[in-house]
């Protein structure tokens, strides 16, 4: 082969070369960086409910989802507004009235709980008020002048649904003013554009949302704040105040807490809101969240509601 054609293909065979070790480069650069990236959404914690969703997209695992049998009827439930989805995938096994305005009842609570989170902390000392002891309950059994620390405090507002112990909170942030004002924030932030708070207790009707915002909420707290739900798992737990000697039991008033399948969640019951429930359940090994608004039995609008989904589609 002559000198020029010899130059010729030594020139291709060179640009081929580098082409090949740019491409190559690029390739590894670009999955070190979804590794990095991935990596960094992984949750800190075992605990977090979300954790094995993560990780299921990391190793991009293909669920199949369930199919519809159309012959089977809707569920007969008492409920104003029925939430049931796959927490995963958002898979909706049943939807009904989910854009419905209703009062919280307790279920605020869980927004107090974020409050007291993302603007009192852990560490406070939190000191048990006589307007906090005067809120309508005794939930918790708190009396006047005891401190608790926050954590502590907010276990005992989340497992007895303590009404005393969120006023505690609404007194320490301010008052009921402040504290509503950090709960209606967020719930925009969260673009929970149909609901209201009045107060951290939920007591009042005027504090209502729908079980479509309720949704956003939860899904804030288990990517952010996945202990809340993690304590409601609790069956008991004993607790003392920072000032003094004498230890008590707090006892989840949940009727779902010795369920198997019970993830955590909250109920909330007053005369206007009648049975509320907000609470994750493992079912079909997938992990679903639930929401009840208006329910005349909540318990069993639940069984009801799970039992119909197995019925109803083919997994």
């Amino acid at each position: 082969m002559n000198t020029p054609w010899r130059a010729f293909f030594l020139t291709g065979a060179l640009i081929v070369t580098l082409l090949f070790t740019r491409n190559l480069y690029l390739t590894n650069h670009s999955v070190g960086s979804s590794q990095s990236f991935l990596s960094k959404t992984l949750p800190q914690t075992q605990e977090s409910l979300y954790a094995a969703s993560l990780t299921d997209v990391a190793h991009e695992r293909v669920s199949v989802l369930p199919i519809r049998k159309w012959d089977v009827l809707d569920p007969a439930l008492s409920s104003e507004a029925v939430l049931l989805q796959s927490l995963d995938d958002s898979f909706p096994f049943y939807h009904q009235e989910t854009y419905k305005s209703w009062p919280t009842a307790s279920l605020a609570k869980l927004m107090t709980a974020v409050v007291v989170f993302e603007q009192i902390g852990f560490s406070k000392n939190i000191p048990i008020t006589e307007r906090a002891v005067a809120t309508e309950g005794v939930a918790g059994g708190l009396q006047i002048g005891e401190i608790y620390s926050s954590e502590d405090l907010l276990k005992i507002m989340l497992l007895s649904s303590s009404n005393d112990a969120a006023v505690a909170f609404e007194d320490f942030l301010g008052g009921t003013e402040m504290f509503v004002s950090f709960m209606n924030k967020k719930a925009m932030e969260l673009g929970m554009t149909r609901t209201m708070f009045q107060g951290a207790s939920g007591l009042s009707n005027l504090s209502f949302s729908t079980a479509s915002d309720m949704l956003r909420l939860a899904k804030y707290i288990l990517q952010e704040h996945p202990d809340i739900f993690n304590w409601t798992r609790l069956h008991n737990f004993l607790v003392q105040p920072t000032n003094g000697t004498e230890s008590k039991t707090i006892y989840n008033i949940n009727p779902f807490v010795s369920d198997e399948g019970f993830l955590g969640g909250k109920t909330g019951t007053s005369p206007g809101a009648r049975e509320n429930l907000l609470a994750f359940f493992t079912f079909q090994d997938t992990r679903v969240v639930m929401i009840l608004l208006g329910s005349r039995n909540r318990v069993l609008d639940a069984k009801r509601l799970m039992e119909w989904t197995e019925n109803a589609y083919i997994f």
